[in-house]
């Protein structure tokens, strides 16, 4: 593997008062060329600030974070192209096959994503991803020298 892509809910911590320490020193002792993240992250933040009233106080501070998340990325925001709508297509396919119903569409698109371009998969939704192959990592919970990147 060759880097890490995080999942919205690892960016999402680093946007709260207190993040939980373990994720932050993880974060912080990464070389940034090797984090990236989805557009499908900017659309998961864009899709929490417009589910707030234009009067809701925490708006504004979701609305830096998410500049501040954009610009910080900035030429590490991976699009969604053809061959990851296809690995995408394959493992939903895979995932409704072995466990029944459908998989959940963002953390199953991370996955292709993730698989597409040689990524660990950092995350909190673990058993989403990892039954089905990919390699998911907790910041929350995992080793990272389990998860060696080259």
């Amino acid at each position: 593997m060759r880097g890490w892509l995080l999942d919205t809910n690892v960016i999402s911590e680093l946007g709260r008062k207190t993040p939980d320490p373990k994720v932050k020193a993880w974060l912080g002792g990464l070389p940034s060329d090797r984090i990236f993240i989805s557009v499908l992250t900017l659309g998961e933040i864009d899709q929490g600030i417009a589910a707030l009233k234009a009067t809701d106080p925490r708006r504004a501070h979701h609305e830096r974070f998410r500049a501040l998340t954009e610009a910080d990325f900035a030429r590490r925001i991976l699009p969604v192209d053809d061959e990851v709508v296809r690995l995408w297509g394959a493992l939903s396919g895979r995932y409704t096959l072995d466990f029944g119903g459908r998989a959940p569409v963002v953390d199953t698109m991370l996955a292709a994503t993730a698989q597409r371009r040689r990524l660990h998969l950092a995350t909190r939704n673990i058993k989403n991803v990892r039954a089905l192959s990919v390699s998911a990592f907790s910041p929350w919970t995992d080793d990272p020298a389990a998860f060696p990147i080259q």
